[in-house]
């Protein structure tokens, strides 16, 4: 640990009460995860929309998903060591331009960074019912009721009808 309280270690595992192979993080290490999902979904209360941090993706990442956590964390603290260098403050500490510049900065260098991270949390965050709320759409499962669809205009076929088959039957 250092003298920041930002933790270079990797995450802890816990055979105990927590369950078999539990990833456990510590208050700093869960504050810049956080911090890198709000990058990710930044909340817009003026849409009554929360910030992945709200939605439960932080638990869906020590859950489900703990094989991208080994990456995901040695992103956060090469994020921490570089908001330290520039801004002399930790990535929790800087404000939110500062954390997306340093995040853009860090998936510049590292193509890779982020990619399945950020596709999980937008996986997550499209799931929760406030969220499904907030963009208009009913926060149920799609059946029995099922969802309404659009007529189409199934005139636009007629050309391809008239054509006739362009396939070879074997």
């Amino acid at each position: 640990m250092r003298d920041d309280g930002f933790s270079q270690d990797s995450p802890a595992t816990d055979t105990g009460a927590a369950g078999e192979g539990a990833v456990l993080l510590d208050d700093a290490q869960r504050a810049a995860l956080d911090a890198l999902l709000d990058v990710i979904v930044p909340p817009l209360p003026e849409r009554g929309l929360p910030g992945a941090s709200q939605v439960g993706v932080q638990g869906r990442l020590l859950g489900q998903a703990q094989a991208l956590l080994p990456g995901v964390m040695a992103g956060l603290v090469a994020l921490e060591a570089a908001a330290r260098a520039e801004y002399g403050r930790g990535f929790v500490e800087v404000d939110e331009a500062q954390r997306l510049a340093l995040t853009e900065a860090m998936r510049a260098r590292e193509a890779g960074f982020l990619a399945d991270l950020a596709l999980d949390t937008v996986t997550c965050y499209y799931q929760d019912p406030r969220v499904l709320e907030a963009i208009g759409v009913e926060a149920r499962p799609p059946a029995p009721q099922g969802y309404q669809v659009i007529a189409g205009d199934l005139t636009l076929l007629a050309p391809v009808r008239r054509r006739g088959e362009i396939w070879r039957k074997v």
